[in-house]
């Protein structure tokens, strides 16, 4: 098997892969990373068919790697195990110390052989909300992604400024901030996929009930739509708030690590995850 750096006009055998799969990504997610890094994608080939891929992202001294499938035909022939190790060894080359994955639990052998570690499960979550009006939250505006995106870089461990900037081009209207008479306190962020609005990121400087405020603003947006979650089962006030308005869990992944252990993207104040590929 040849690997090579995704490019643009991969990303419609990208989404064959995960529509495979049931995932709900799309174009513009795959549009990100690439914009993010150019060179962080690989498409894995035979005889110069692609048959799989993996995408990396670098946050400096811990990075994330997601979006590993190959083609059910090339299974059992250590083409995941290939795409893996090539993208461990490119966030190496990045000055990564520890890697993050959203583990499938049919993979969980494959990463544990690999030397991954559990840290908890990552749920994913889903539900419809009767949503409300706060007159604590208002529309995210372009001025506001400097204070967020410092916001989340200091629960993060890492700054996702790229892809904050990205979501909210994309997605204003799913996007809002809390703010009080000490300024921003909190957002929510949100995406559209053919049959879903995806909630992530959502964060608050400190994990009280405020954030209850950004997800019924949230809802009141999208009221009658399914919306998904992505959410750490340590964090237990987010589940237990999310499940309080009715979500259920529909799956889950593992969060684990490899290299030095790392509190990066555990945050209690962070209520949902951006993705699976990203954190």
């Amino acid at each position: 098997m040849q690997i090579r750096p995704m490019s643009y006009e991969d990303i419609d055998f990208a989404l064959t892969l995960t529509t495979t799969e049931g995932w709900s990504s799309t174009k513009h997610d795959f549009e990100e990373l690439l914009e993010y890094d150019p060179h962080g994608c690989f498409i894995g080939e035979i005889e110069s068919e692609p048959i799989g891929m993996v995408c990396t992202v670098s946050y400096g001294v811990f990075g994330f790697i997601g979006n590993l499938i190959v083609l059910e035909s090339c299974r059992g022939q250590q083409c995941g195990k290939t795409l893996m190790e090539y993208g461990m060894s490119y966030l190496r080359t990045h000055g990564a110390k520890s890697m993050l994955i959203d583990a499938v639990p049919k993979a969980l052998t494959l990463y544990e052989r690999l030397g991954f570690r559990k840290i908890c499960k990552s749920l994913r979550l889903e539900g419809t909300i009767s949503g409300k009006v706060s007159d604590h939250v208002r529309d995210m505006k372009k001025e506001d992604l400097i204070l967020v995106s410092d916001i989340d870089a200091g629960l993060f461990g890492g700054r996702r400024d790229h892809f904050l900037r990205m979501r909210f081009s994309a997605h204003p209207e799913h996007c809002k901030v809390l703010v009080t008479d000490s300024g921003v306190q909190g957002y929510i962020m949100g995406s559209t996929t053919a049959n879903a609005v995806r909630i992530g990121p959502w964060a608050m400087k400190e994990p009280d009930t405020s954030a209850e405020y950004l997800l019924l603003s949230f809802g009141k947006d999208t009221e009658g739509e399914i919306l998904k979650v992505g959410v750490l089962e340590k964090n237990i006030k987010a589940v237990d708030l999310l499940h309080q308005y009715g979500f259920r869990e529909r799956s889950f992944s593992w969060r684990m690590v490899y290299g030095e252990d790392t509190e990066a993207t555990q945050s209690n104040y962070l209520y949902a995850i951006c993705s699976p590929a990203r954190g």
